[in-house]
């Protein structure tokens, strides 16, 4: 924790106190599972908003640090008791079953290296995220148990990613991107949850 708390402050002070880059950013996102190795995957959807900066590497590249809040919501869909429990593999005990929708917190820091010989950019890089809450509801398509929802446990507080991006410069001021995420931390420890998440912003330069 108190490592993310100095990378936080670092990121939090390059961004408002560099001269030139500072940006507003917002956007909308959906997020899935990566491989569900039970039940199957069913993206949800949320939004992330926060600020970003450039730092000029050379005519062409430049390096781009973000600081951003993230609410993003996904599913697990279909799951069996067997692949929740195990046990005898009767007809009754295969069947689709519960479906779990996962509501989280990220604050988030891509660290991107950005290429943009004209309008159009890429861009690619590492993302560091730190969970600042996740929950998690429950429903039973046979109505025989109640729906469950609270707080998600034994999650991986700290989540790595990969990040890969396009996107078009209009002016000096305003930029629109798209962008993936591939996760490499388990959502929750000790268990088959990756997460994948696709993005599409908007970026506004107020410095």
């Amino acid at each position: 924790m108190n490592k993310f708390i100095a990378l936080f402050s670092i990121c939090l002070a390059s961004l408002t106190f560099a001269q030139k880059g500072l940006a507003v950013k917002v956007g909308l996102q959906t997020t899935g599972i990566l491989g569900a190795k039970i039940g199957d995957n069913k993206n949800g959807f949320g939004f992330y908003a926060g600020l970003s900066n450039s730092f000029k590497l050379d005519e062409t590249f430049s390096f781009q640090p973000e600081l951003l809040y993230s609410y993003q919501t996904f599913n697990n869909v279909n799951v069996s008791i067997n692949e929740l429990i195990g046990g005898i593999e009767t007809e009754e005990n295969l069947r689709a079953r519960f479906d779990y929708e996962y509501k989280t917190h990220f604050i988030k820091l891509p660290l991107l290296l950005k290429y943009q010989p004209k309008d159009i950019y890429i861009e690619i890089g590492p993302e560091l995220a730190y969970n600042l809450s996740s929950r998690v509801n429950s429903e039973d398509k046979f109505n025989e148990l109640p729906d469950i929802e609270g707080k998600v446990y034994n999650t991986n507080d700290f989540q790595l990613a990969l990040l890969v991006g396009s996107g078009y410069q209009f002016n000096n001021n305003i930029s629109a991107g798209l962008r993936a995420g591939f996760g490499f931390t388990k959502f929750i420890e000790n268990s088959y949850i990756k997460n994948f998440n696709v993005s599409f912003g908007i970026s506004y330069k107020i410095k």
